[in-house]
């Protein structure tokens, strides 16, 4: 059966690059660059924004679970990955050593289970991940000369990255430096004994303001989307976004004065209005929040959400001017003409953070179409 997509999610892989080339700007000469293309690449798509950002010049990507490393392993991706989060067994452990994965030490119990890797002959490459005031993941300073008896002597262990996160660089920068102080003398203490790690610590937000603490790698996320760490207009930064997220007008229906619209009957015409149909709701990730309060594109103008945001449609005010017709083309995230709503105007309105946005939308009820991709090396 041939279908129609209810809906296209556009990833502008040009963007990202360009965001990448922005970021290590920024960086003194040496520094190099981790992009977090975790969660499906905060729903801009993994692989193809994995391979975008190594071939503008990021050292390799990080990633969250083990899955994820493997499923770029699976799919060709041959550079540098790093597992940040959690593995939760031995066998993991093994399996990131096999595909030359990268992955972080974040517990205790995962500190416990490493030197288990005695005799079998792998390689892994280890970053310890220190908790310098987050209280997330990583050991306690304290802990770190422990650690690192634990694993004198093991030929298949590599120490090559220590690392930890910063809590609050958006709301209070201070607390870099105070983190900064926690981790750094941890450090000194691990290059007493491994001289060679890479020592890495900065978000996008810490990238951005604080140069001080880029240290020898960064980990850049939402900033390489094009999404503005402080949720107000990247392009202040000089960023772009990557993701635009376009639907269209399936019905246009008269309404009279009292009607209302949807469950709820929350709005009612004040005035004889059209109302088009968006064959999407928030089973596709368009947050319930917005019903009455958002806003799509529509031939280059805004109109208002009318009523609640449904399953799977949601109405929109087009007046009475006749401009809006089935078939048109309705942007929620994006550019149309001279207007453009972007991902932080739509966190604002639903009280959460842009990367949240891009990372709800429904990918299976939905297209993703991937633009200005580079072609293969040798092609």
């Amino acid at each position: 059966m041939k279908t129609s997509p209810r809906s296209s999610v556009l990833i502008d892989l040009a963007a990202i690059r360009s965001n990448v080339a922005r970021l290590a700007s920024l960086l003194r000469p040496g520094t190099r660059m981790l992009v977090a293309v975790k969660a499906d690449g905060y729903g801009h798509g993994t692989l193809p924004v994995a391979r975008s950002v190594v071939s503008a010049g990021a050292y390799g990507v990080a990633v969250a679970t083990a899955e994820e490393a493997v499923a770029l392993r699976d799919a060709g991706f041959d550079d540098m990955v790093l597992v940040m989060g959690p593995l939760y067994s031995f066998d993991q452990f093994e399996e990131m050593a096999r595909r030359y994965v990268d992955f972080a030490v974040v517990s205790d119990h995962m500190a416990q289970m490493l030197p288990q890797l005695r005799g079998t002959g792998l390689h892994a490459n280890v970053h310890l991940k220190i908790d310098s005031g987050m209280n997330r993941q990583g050991l306690f300073p304290a802990a770190v000369g422990g650690f690192l008896e634990s694993i004198r002597g093991i030929p298949e262990i590599e120490l090559t990255g220590v690392m930890t996160h910063f809590a609050c660089v958006t709301e209070d920068p201070a607390t870099i430096d105070a983190q900064l102080e926690r981790f750094l003398p941890a450090v000194e203490q691990v290059r007493r004994e491994w001289p060679g790690v890479t020592v890495h610590a900065a978000n996008s937000a810490a990238t951005v303001y604080a140069p001080h603490s880029h240290l020898d790698m960064v980990r850049c996320g939402c900033a390489v989307y094009g999404l503005d760490p402080w949720q107000k207009d990247a392009s202040v930064e000089g960023l772009v976004p990557a993701l635009s997220w376009k639907s269209q007008v399936v019905l246009v229906k008269r309404l009279t004065v009292g009607e209302g619209v949807g469950y709820g009957g929350t709005f009612t015409a004040e005035r004889p209005t059209d109302i088009a149909l968006v064959p999407i709701g928030y089973g596709d990730g368009v947050f319930r929040a917005l019903g009455n309060t958002g806003h799509v594109l529509i031939g280059g103008r805004r109109y208002p959400i009318a009523g609640r945001i449904s399953m799977d449609s949601f109405g929109v005010d087009v007046g009475t001017g006749g401009e809006v017709q089935v078939g048109d083309t309705v942007t929620l995230i994006g550019e149309d003409g001279g207007e453009r709503i972007t991902v932080e105007e739509i966190a604002q309105q639903v009280g959460t953070i842009n990367y949240e946005i891009t990372c709800d939308i429904a990918l299976d009820r939905s297209e993703r179409l991937f633009l200005n991709e580079e072609p293969p090396t040798g092609a």
